[in-house]
């Protein structure tokens, strides 16, 4: 199978080894598991800890619950990849693979080590499990475009935005009230607006309704035919081939009018409409494009001795001396 191809080429290899908000982490995990077949539905459960209290979605979300705590700052540079040519104003949106990821320190990389990680017998279960959480989160931040720009910092710094309905139309001289910048439109506003998400939802509501969602996409995917086995590569390079899509996307979408139209516009209206269905495609993409990784990797780990596969029960957390 060609899952073995891409599996086996990243356990050779030797080179280096915010996002959506929780709603939309949560989407990309449900969206997965759909397309997850019995052995890696089985596997997850007992290596994660699975249940009704912490199910895929939590997992999926979690490794932005511990990027800023427990002593893991240096976690932070794994959710993203900075393209040091991306200029949208002269259309340049590129990535340069691996010098824009200096030392192995970007989601690309992240990505590939963590597999890694998952896939050696040597390797304790609670790293292996933690280094799971982090595969399954770092598929929805390589499908955010602002995520794959290097633009200031991904968008952070193209502020301040205007989001109407949501009552944030700040410039930063309103007390009380925070700033958006251009990316928490894509990794927040624009989700939530899509699903008719107010801001402030109980993180139960946010939970049904990134169910939903992933339903209905998965039901769209199976109407026109497609499977996780179309996003198939036989080689590490599919990640670094999804880190350049959404890359370009952000001179194709959004930054596609230019910084001081989305500066000086209210992003709500006509923006939203032109962007809602780019958002929709990429959940759509990061879900079953992971349903298929964990499959292939689980192809593997069915091949571990037993010993190897045992759950330690510690909780959720980071455990420091396995990684």
């Amino acid at each position: 199978m060609r899952s073995h191809a891409l599996i086996l080429a990243l356990s050779t290899l030797t080179g280096p080894a915010a996002a959506w908000d929780p709603f939309g982490h949560q989407t990309v995990g449900y969206l997965a598991s759909k397309y997850f077949n019995k052995s890696t539905l089985s596997h997850l459960t007992s290596l994660i800890g699975l249940s009704d209290q912490f199910d895929i979605g939590d997992a999926a979300a979690w490794a932005d619950t511990v990027r800023d705590r427990d002593g893991l700052p240096w976690s932070k540079n794994w959710h993203f990849v900075n393209p040091r040519a991306d200029d949208p104003a002269t259309n340049t949106c590129r990535l340069d693979y691996p010098s824009d990821c200096p030392k192995g320190n970007c989601i690309i990389d992240a990505i590939l080590n963590q597999t890694r990680t998952i896939m050696d017998p040597t390797v304790g279960p609670a790293a292996r499990r933690n280094a799971t959480m982090w595969v399954l989160h770092f598929f929805g931040d390589l499908h955010q475009p602002m995520h794959a720009s290097g633009y200031k910092y991904g968008g952070n710094l193209v502020r301040p935005v205007c989001f109407g309905p949501m009552g944030e139309c700040n410039n930063g001289t309103v007390p009380g009230e925070r700033v958006l910048s251009l990316h928490s439109i894509w990794d927040s506003a624009i989700p939530r607006k899509l699903r008719g998400l107010k801001d402030d939802e109980t993180p139960q509501v946010d939970k049904e309704a990134a169910k939903l969602w992933a339903d209905e996409i998965y039901q769209t995917q199976q109407a026109e035919g497609v499977k996780s086995e179309g996003e198939e590569c036989g080689s590490m390079g599919c990640v670094v081939d999804w880190a350049s899509e959404s890359n370009r996307l952000v001179c194709e979408h959004a930054l596609a009018k230019g910084e001081q139209w989305v500066l000086s516009h209210d992003l709500s209206l006509d923006y939203f409409l032109e962007n809602a269905k780019v958002v929709q495609s990429q959940v759509g993409k990061a879900g079953r494009r992971l349903g298929h990784w964990m499959n292939a990797l689980t192809d593997i780990l069915d091949q571990f001795p037993p010993e190897t596969k045992e759950v330690e029960e510690e909780g959720h957390g980071y455990a420091t001396g396995d990684l």
